[in-house]
């Protein structure tokens, strides 16, 4: 089997993407836009799903010549496919856990926070001052339990970009 180019490969984890409940690639689009500018040292998935956006971190990383993409979920099953979607991916680890207990959490320039919903305020506050982060779907809640995280994104600085889900942009003060 041919292995897809990097433009394909591309084209092919958005198209599930799409599918599937991951972020939208236009999300993605911007995160790649982000890494390529700021060229963090060390960006942060929480919630790799099947790792779209993942894949995109690390081509960023990749094209930048420094930096790494530690990701993680909580789903074995999406942990096995993202490592698979990711396999010929650059710098990228990919874990079986919750986002809260990456190490490197603590440590990254650049988090993308895309984990249970539950967690992502922690996660936020355990982000190094300085840190830039991105929360996603704040405009609508998947969890009926949590109220959706737009109003709070704001309180803490942040802006929320008006995407399909919402994306909240904030440094961690």
């Amino acid at each position: 089997m041919v292995e897809p180019s990097g433009a394909a490969r591309v084209k092919e984890l958005s198209e599930s993407a799409i599918r599937a409940t991951a972020a939208e690639p236009r999300v993605a689009d911007v995160l790649f836009a982000l890494v390529r500018a700021l060229r963090p040292a060390l960006v942060v998935e929480t919630g790799s799903f099947l790792g779209h956006t993942t894949y995109m971190l690390g081509l960023a990383v990749k094209l930048n010549g420094l930096g790494r993409v530690v990701s993680c979920d909580v789903v074995e099953e999406y942990v096995r496919e993202a490592r698979l979607n990711c396999a010929r991916s650059f710098a990228v680890d990919i874990r079986w856990c919750r986002g809260i207990e990456l190490p490197e959490l603590r440590q990254a320039d650049l988090v993308f926070i895309d984990s249970g919903y539950a967690d992502r305020k922690e996660e936020v506050l355990s982000a190094k001052p300085g840190a830039v982060l991105l929360v996603h779907d704040t405009a609508r809640s998947y969890d009926a339990n949590v109220e959706p995280l737009d109003d709070w994104v704001m309180s803490m600085g942040g802006i929320c970009l008006p995407t399909e889900r919402g994306l909240g942009l904030l440094i961690r003060r």
